[in-house]
């Protein structure tokens, strides 16, 4: 389906797909209605749909945490053109978490085959800092704008990043030393997307029963931020 307010939506670059495709992303957002899905496409262009390139992501898992930090698990349901997380909406105060596998890749014979994985974090308004609660995740300070990178959960510094904000085009930023990445132009309300692209780990083994000796992780951190009341 083609995207209404493209300016609006951002995504994780990485390159997946055959050539028509490259610039892929995964994120969690809001729908109309109120609740959360994951949505893969390239930004500012139509979402992948099913039948497609959505049937790729064979594992897709969705979760908040609640108050003592257990995991509260959301019922995922794949729809034309994103997975609905069940139960997951804009109305929580806390974040929310998707994991996605999808299909082993091995797109040049020379080169090792893949295993992609995709770690999304969606963050409303007025959450505060957060602690990392997925493999690769982007877990923001408190502190407007900023971010820390976490793999494993360990700081991962020195990794690249990508910036989509509204109205303008993405932007490469670096977490430095010690995994903290900072947006210093908060000025246009809207969503905003931190991304990271395909790194690599060389952690091998099977998936679906295809072998793999590269795990490729990507990550993504959605936020908003409102207009300012006059």
């Amino acid at each position: 389906m083609k995207r209404l307010l493209a300016p609006l939506f951002a995504s994780t670059a990485l390159c997946l797909l055959p050539s028509a495709a490259q610039a892929h992303s995964v994120w969690i957002e809001d729908l109309p209605n109120g609740q959360l899905c994951v949505r893969f496409a390239e930004w500012g262009e139509d979402f992948e749909t099913s039948p497609g390139h959505l049937d790729s992501f064979n594992i897709v898992t969705g979760c908040a945490l609640d108050d003592e930090g257990k995991p509260v698990v959301f019922d995922v349901t794949k729809k034309e053109d994103h997975f609905l997380l069940g139960g997951a909406t804009v109305e929580q105060a806390k974040p929310v978490f998707a994991q996605l596998h999808f299909t082993v890749r091995k797109l040049h014979e020379d080169k090792p085959a893949r295993a992609p994985i995709f770690h999304c974090r969606w963050q409303p308004e007025g959450a505060g800092a957060g602690t990392p609660a997925l493999t690769m995740d982007i877990v923001p300070t408190g502190k407007p704008g900023e971010a820390r990178v976490y793999f494993r959960g360990k700081p991962l510094g020195g990794v690249k990043l990508g910036l989509h904000a509204p109205g303008k085009d993405e932007q490469e930023l670096t977490a430095d030393a010690e995994g903290y990445v900072r947006v210093t132009d908060l000025s246009k309300p809207g969503p905003y997307l931190l991304t990271i692209a395909r790194y690599s780990e060389k952690l091998a083994g099977f998936h679906n029963g295809v072998p793999y000796a590269i795990t490729s992780h990507s990550a993504s951190l959605y936020w908003t931020v409102s207009a300012k009341k006059e």
